[in-house]
C-alpha cells in the first residue's frame, strides 16, 4: 500500500488552539506541538546516513534502516555484526562496506533475534558455510515470532514504526531514520549455527572476540567483546534514548533487574569504545562508563520505584502518574523519552511482576467495553449528550479526554461518523504533539486507518527458501492456535500426518474446539486408530500452510492411508486466524 499524507487530517487539528492537558509526569507535560516535532527533527541527526569507522578496523552503518549494520576487518574476512531488516537495506549496507574492503565475509554474529538484526542475513552470506552465531535461544524467539504472534506483532509493529506515514507524519523511529520493511521486502534470514549458553570465546580471520549472553531488551540478548581492541558492541542493551523497558507493539515481559545488571557485565570491562546496534558510537572510557552508568541507573530507579509503589498498594495507573525519573537523568541527553518512556514501563513491570489484577474489586469482574460505554453515555444524558462532551473536549484541547470518549461512542454505534470524526482529530493533534516517535506514530496511524479504511500490515511475503527453512513444529504451533472454537465445537477427530523426508510424524486430535498435537513414531499410526492418515513431503506442507502453494494441488498430491483430500480439506478447514478487522469503517466513504 502506497503512504497516505496526512495532510488532510493534520489541516483539522490546526483549528485546535489549545495545548494539550499538563499531567504530573514527564512525558504528560504540556508540548507545544512545533517543539515536539522540532526536538523530534534535532534527533534525526543521530542517525545521519553513513559509514562510520569507530576504531581501526570496526565501521558502522547507520541510517541506512532502523538498525546499524557493523563490519569488522580482519586479516583475511570480515565478521558482520547484524545484517539489517532486509535484503534490501543489507543490499546498500554492504555496497558501501565493500568501499571500504573486499575480504569475504567469515561470520555473522546475531546481537538478538529483533527482525531488523537478522532479516538480510543472506545477502553477507555469499558462501554457504558462513557460521552464524547467536545465543542457543535465538531460533526459539524468531520462530514464535514468525508463527503464533506473527499477525498481531506485524499490525502493531507497522503502526509504531510509522511505516504507513509521509515524511511529514515520520520523522524518524526514535532509534532508527524509518523501518525498511514492507510488503514488498526481501527476507533473508539464516538460522544461526554456532551457539552457546553463557559465553564463546572464538578468533574470526585473525579476530579475537568473545560473545557474553546478557539479557536486557531481549531475553536472548548477548554482547561482543573485543578484548585488544577494547570495543564492546552492545546490541540493543544500550542507544540514545530511554529504552524500551516496554514495547507497544507488544513483547514478553523484559525483566528491568536483568536489563541493568546485563550493562554492569558491560561496565566491568571498561570499553574504550561503545558500538550500538542502533544510534552511534560513544569513544572514551570514562564517556562510555558515564553514559552506561546513567543508563543502568535509570533502569533500576524504574524497576526499584515501580517495586516500592506495588507494595504500597499501587495501581498501574497510579504508578504511571507518580513516579518520574530524577532530574540528572531525565535531564540526561541519552535518557530522552525517544524510544520507551517511564510510564509505559512501569506498567510493565506491574504487569510481569503481578499479573492483570490491578488490586481494584471492580475489575475482579469488570464492566465489559459496551456496559461502560452505555454506562458513561447514561450518566451524560444520552448518546447525543456524551458526543457534545466529547467534542467539547477536543474544542478544549483536551485530547486524550476526547479520545477516550470518542471510543466509547463507536463501540455503541460503530457509524457514528461525528464521533470517528472526533477521534480523528484527537489522534492527529495528539500525535502532532508527542515527542516520543512510538507514541507518536501510532497516533497518526490509527488516525489513518479510521479516515481511509485499512489494517497497517506490511505481510510481506515468505520466500520457499525461508518457508522450508521454517522447522515442522512451528507450522504445528500455528495450527494449534488457529483452530475456529465454533468450527470444530461437534468435532472429535484424529488425523496422522507423516514426514518420511524429515522421518518426523505428528498427530493433530481436535476435540471440540482444542487441537492437542503430538510428535509420534512415523511407524506407529497403525494403533492409533486415525480417521485420517496422511503421508506428505514436509515442504509442500509447508509451502501450503505458508500459502506459497496452492492447498487443493498440494493436498491432491499427499497419500492417503486413511480417508482422503477431501476429507482432509475438511479438517484442515476448521483451522484459520481470525482476519484482522478493520478498527472503524472508512470515514471518507
Amino acid at each position: 500500500m502506497k503512504k497516505i499524507g496526512i495532510l488532510s487530517v493534520a489541516a483539522m487539528a490546526l483549528l485546535m488552539s489549545a495545548a494539550c492537558t499538563p499531567g504530573p509526569s514527564e512525558e504528560k507535560k504540556a508540548i507545544d506541538g512545533v517543539s515536539a516535532e522540532s526536538d523530534l527533527q534535532a534527533h534525526t541527526d543521530v542517525f545521519r546516513k553513513g559509514i562510520e569507522k569507530v576504531a581501526g578496523n570496526i565501521y558502522a552503518a547507520i541510517g541506512f534502516g532502523l538498525a546499524n549494520s557493523i563490519m569488522i576487518e580482519g586479516v583475511d574476512g570480515l565478521i558482520i555484526v547484524d545484517t539489517m531488516e532486509s535484503c534490501e537495506a543489507a543490499e546498500d549496507v554492504l555496497a558501501e562496506f565493500r568501499k571500504v574492503s573486499d575480504k569475504p565475509v567469515k561470520a555473522i554474529i546475531y546481537t538478538h533475534n529483533h527482525a531488523d538484526h537478522i532479516f538480510g542475513a543472506e545477502v553477507f552470506a555469499r558462501a554457504a558455510d558462513v557460521p552464524v552465531y547467536a545465543h542457543e535461544t535465538t531460533s526459539h524467539h524468531v520462530d514464535r515470532i514468525a508463527s503464533k504472534m506473527r499477525m498481531v506483532t506485524d499490525m502493531r509493529a507497522m503502526r509504531m514504526f510509522g511505516s504507513f506515514l509521509d515524511e511529514q507524519g515520520l520523522v524518524n523511529c526514535g532509534i532508527g531514520p524509518f523501518l525498511r520493511y514492507r510488503g514488498d521486502s526481501t527476507i533473508g534470514y539464516l538460522p544461526p549455527n554456532r551457539t552457546f549458553s553463557d559465553t564463546l570465546a572464538d578468533t574470526v580471520a585473525g579476530v579475537e572476540f568473545e560473545l557474553i549472553h546478557a539479557p536486557g531488551e531481549t531475553d536472548d540478548q548477548i554482547f561482543v567483546w573485543l578484548p585488544k581492541e577494547r570495543a564492546l558492541l552492545c546490541g540493543d542493551n544500550f542507544y540514545w534514548a530511554f529504552p524500551n523497558l516496554y514495547t507497544i507493539r507488544g513483547t514478553p515481559y523484559r525483566s528491568l533487574q536483568q536489563w541493568y545488571r546485563s550493562i554492569d557485565a558491560m561496565r566491568d570491562r571498561r570499553p574504550e569504545y561503545l558500538i550500538p546496534s542502533h544510534s552511534r558510537p560513544i569513544v572514551g572510557e570514562d564517556r562510555v562508563e558515564t553514559v552506561l552508568r546513567d543508563y543502568r541507573d535509570a533502569i533500576q530507579f524504574v524497576h526499584d520505584q515501580a517495586i516500592r509503589g506495588i507494595n504500597g498498594g499501587m495501581t498501574p495507573d497510579e504508578l504511571a502518574e507518580h513516579i518520574t525519573l530524577p532530574p540528572h537523568l531525565a535531564d540526561a541527553p541519552y535518557l530522552q523519552p525517544f524510544y520507551g518512556r517511564v510510564s509505559w514501563s512501569v506498567r510493565s513491570v506491574f504487569a510481569g511482576e503481578m499479573g492483570w489484577f490491578d488490586g481494584d474489586s471492580a475489575h475482579i469482574d469488570p464492566l465489559t467495553r459496551s456496559e461502560e460505554a452505555r454506562l458513561l453515555a447514561r450518566l451524560a444524558g444520552g448518546e447525543g449528550a456524551l458526543r457534545k462532551h466529547a467534542q467539547e473536549a477536543l474544542e478544549n484541547g483536551e485530547y486524550r479526554a476526547a479520545l477516550h470518549l470518542s471510543g466509547h461512542l463507536v463501540r455503541l454505534d460503530p457509524n457514528d461518523r461525528d464521533a470517528k470524526d472526533i477521534r480523528v482529530r484527537a489522534l492527529v493533534a495528539l500525535g502532532e504533539r508527542e515527542k516520543n516517535p512510538n507514541a507518536r506514530h501510532y497516533y497518526l496511524t490509527e488516525a489513518l486507518e479510521i479516515k481511509d479504511g485499512f489494517i497497517a500490515m506490511a505481510d510481506a511475503k515468505p520466500t520457499q527458501k525461508q518457508v522450508r527453512r521454517f522447522p515442522l513444529e512451528g507450522f504445528f504451533d500455528i495450527l494449534a492456535v488457529s483452530l475456529d472454537p465454533e468450527a470444530s465445537a461437534q468435532t472429535d477427530q484424529k488425523v496422522g500426518i507423516r514426514f518420511p523426508d524429515e522421518g518426523k510424524a505428528y498427530v493433530i486430535h481436535v476435540r471440540r474446539g482444542v487441537a492437542e498435537i503430538r510428535p509420534c513414531d512415523p511407524d506407529a499410526f497403525g494403533g492409533m486408530d486415525l480417521d485420517i492418515e496422511v503421508t506428505a513431503d514436509s515442504n509442500a506442507f509447508r509451502e501450503m500452510l505458508a500459502r506459497i502453494r496452492n492447498p487443493v494441488l498440494a493436498m491432491a498430491g499427499f497419500e492417503y492411508g486413511k480417508g482422503g483430500a477431501i476429507a482432509f480439506a475438511r479438517f484442515l478447514s476448521m483451522f484459520g486466524p481470525l482476519d484482522p478487522k478493520l478498527p472503524y469503517e472508512p470515514l471518507n466513504r
